[in-house]
């Protein structure tokens, strides 16, 4: 079943779906109530602000906006961030300088984010290769963990031609996979394969 974006489901949430809501909540529940509670550490303090956030959300979603991959996560923990702030500002029940506090938040959101978007692109990339031909498979973890051609083609017994061949389809078959049921994950994607971040398939692999 093709996993629907965080924009289709904020379209039905617009228009009362609770299942919407239910999909919407169960994806990024873990999520915010991680990156809240580090922020506040006060644990009535985060329940509050997370039972207005997601009153909100039911209410009228139209406050969030998604990215062109149709995410809302960069965004919504954006939101989320000026909440804190502002609890913040209302109780002055901490010490830290509100520049302090964001500096950590900031960390926190870094940390946090990869975090999940490393277990769940992993877990992209498994499901779109599982199926394929074992050459494909292990060519593709062993090129994304940084081995030579020469390397690859020399553990698989395969002709360096075929290393290029089959690296290529792998990440064609990726790709499609994560267009069809997975789009804001590409951009992620295309970053780990770049080398523009690093994500734990470079050390998790086979």
């Amino acid at each position: 079943m093709v996993k629907k974006t965080d924009y289709s489901l904020l379209r039905l949430i617009s228009e009362k779906n609770q299942k919407a809501f239910a999909l919407f909540y169960d994806r990024y529940i873990k999520l915010i109530y991680k990156f809240v509670y580090q922020a506040l550490n006060d644990q009535e303090q985060t329940d509050d602000l997370i039972q207005e956030f997601w009153m909100k959300v039911w209410e009228d979603p139209s406050f969030l906006r998604c990215n062109e991959q149709e995410s809302v996560q960069s965004y919504m923990l954006q939101n989320l961030r000026f909440r804190v702030l502002d609890v913040y500002r209302e109780t002055l029940r901490n010490m830290i300088s509100l520049d302090q506090l964001e500096e950590n938040m900031a960390l926190n959101y870094h940390d946090i984010t990869e975090e999940l978007d490393e277990k769940e692109l992993l877990s992209v990339i498994r499901e779109a290769l599982n199926k394929q031909p074992y050459v494909v498979r292990k060519t593709f973890w062993l090129r994304i963990n940084d081995w030579s051609v020469e390397e690859t083609a020399k553990v698989l017994s395969v002709s360096k031609k075929t290393v290029y061949n089959k690296y290529s389809e792998s990440l064609s078959i990726v790709r499609s996979h994560l267009k069809n049921n997975h789009p804001e994950l590409i951009e992620d994607f295309n970053s780990a394969v770049t080398g523009k971040k690093i994500f734990s398939l470079r050390t998790l692999f086979f």
